[in-house]
């Protein structure tokens, strides 16, 4: 049987349900029964996160618990330079060349990836999965077309029978929040609906997203 390698990365700055709920979907759907958690420590592409890669980290051992679906690997946090996505799926290759290599991202990802460093290698190392939250309409530059045009596929066995080279549009739970968002809840003092409840009670206990910002 082929391994299957599911990723799924970001800042996790925090962690929230729409990331859990929309990754879940995308799972059951490819028939997923592990994803790997993947925090960046520096993005490339918008502000570095607002608490440190401990916090970060530790949110996301919290959610791991009550999840079985997921699992942490630290590997970009431990390294001191800008998270390159490609970068990351490299080194995965290299130590699973056989595996089905499944790279999980947002439909707001998927229409901006011809702006990530290499991307036109990302699918010479692996399938991308994108979650589809309802909240994007399906308009896409003519790059990303052509993209689509020579890569889409409508069926998720082929994420798990082949190692790269796919992309399959996931139908998942639309959540309108977003980190940000969430984030200007909290600095209110206020308690979220969308972060799951170990979550909240690790962000109340070290008193992070406080304004003004605390060192953390």
């Amino acid at each position: 049987m082929t391994e299957v390698i599911a990723l799924f990365g970001g800042t996790f700055d925090p962690v929230h349900m729409g990331h859990l709920y929309a990754v879940s979907d995308a799972a059951k759907q490819v028939g997923l029964d592990k994803v790997r958690l993947l925090p960046c420590h520096i993005p490339p592409h918008k502000p570095g996160p607002k608490v440190s890669a401990r916090h970060r980290l530790a949110m996301l051992e919290l959610v791991c618990q009550d999840w079985p679906l997921f699992s942490v690997d630290p590997r970009e946090l431990n390294r001191n330079l800008p998270s390159y996505t490609v970068e990351t799926l490299r080194q995965y290759r290299q130590e699973s060349p056989a595996a089905a290599l499944i790279f999980i991202i947002g439909m707001d990802s998927l229409k901006s990836v011809d702006t990530w460093y290499h991307w036109q290698e990302l699918l010479k190392l692996c399938h991308i999965l994108v979650c589809q939250r309802g909240d994007y309409p399906a308009e896409f530059n003519p790059t990303i077309q052509t993209l689509l045009r020579e890569h889409q596929t409508d069926n998720p066995a082929r994420l798990k029978a082949t190692t790269h080279g796919h992309i399959l549009l996931a139908q998942t739970r639309a959540v309108r929040q977003s980190s940000t968002e969430l984030r200007h809840i909290l600095a209110k003092g206020q308690q979220p609906d969308l972060l799951p409840p170990a979550v909240l009670t690790y962000i109340q206990q070290h008193k992070l997203y406080q304004v003004p910002n605390q060192p953390c």
